[in-house]
């Protein structure tokens, strides 16, 4: 196997794409004896995955620890507890604001609104009187703001002004020009 080959492979072994055929060519690779120099430090990183693998899998007892460290753990029954206590806590929640709902939605406490008026026509005629005494207390706020709206036909007026601005903000740029030029005249 080139070395090209054994780069791609490790590329796609890093990105997890990798068979198991290719896995066990790259862990040959690797146990071999001629690697070259800028594979040291995986060769290194495979020879430490092959010591581990045989000191733990190869173990006496070692799956009879895995299933003593299963749901039957008291980690488990701790996490077991919590997520009860969180499934009790929220149903209390949402049953608080079903109650807050339905007494908001049906408050027996605020009075109800009724009827003052009989006759259709009078209630009509009533409502009619108020909003001609709201349009004319608005139509009298709104006069007095007259002055306003003079003042502001008066800044209308000096909008040409503010082209003279912008002209001499213009201007001003000249003025960065003349520093340029005395600082390249005085070296």
């Amino acid at each position: 196997m080139n070395w090209q080959e054994i780069e791609k492979l490790l590329n796609r072994y890093f990105e997890g794409e990798t068979s198991l055929e290719e896995e066990n060519q790259l862990r040959e690779f690797f146990s071999g004896d001629q690697i070259p120099e800028k594979f040291s430090g995986v060769a290194a990183y495979f020879s430490f995955m092959q010591s581990e693998a045989a000191r733990f899998l190869d173990k006496p007892g070692f799956d009879q620890q895995v299933i003593a460290g299963s749901p039957g753990n008291k980690m488990s029954k701790i996490i077991k507890f919590r997520q009860q206590w969180y499934y009790w806590a929220s149903g209390v929640a949402v049953s608080i604001m079903i109650l807050v709902a339905v007494f908001v939605k049906f408050d027996p406490f605020s009075p109800r609104i009724e009827d003052t008026f009989q006759d259709p026509q009078v209630a009509y005629q009533e409502a009619k009187k108020i909003l001609f005494f709201v349009a004319d207390q608005l139509n009298n706020g709104t006069s007095r703001l007259e002055p306003v709206t003079r003042f502001e036909t008066g800044l209308k007026s000096l909008s040409p002004v503010a082209s003279y601005d912008d002209g001499i903000s213009e201007i001003s740029r000249l003025n960065h020009i003349d520093k340029t030029s005395k600082l390249i005249s005085s070296n």
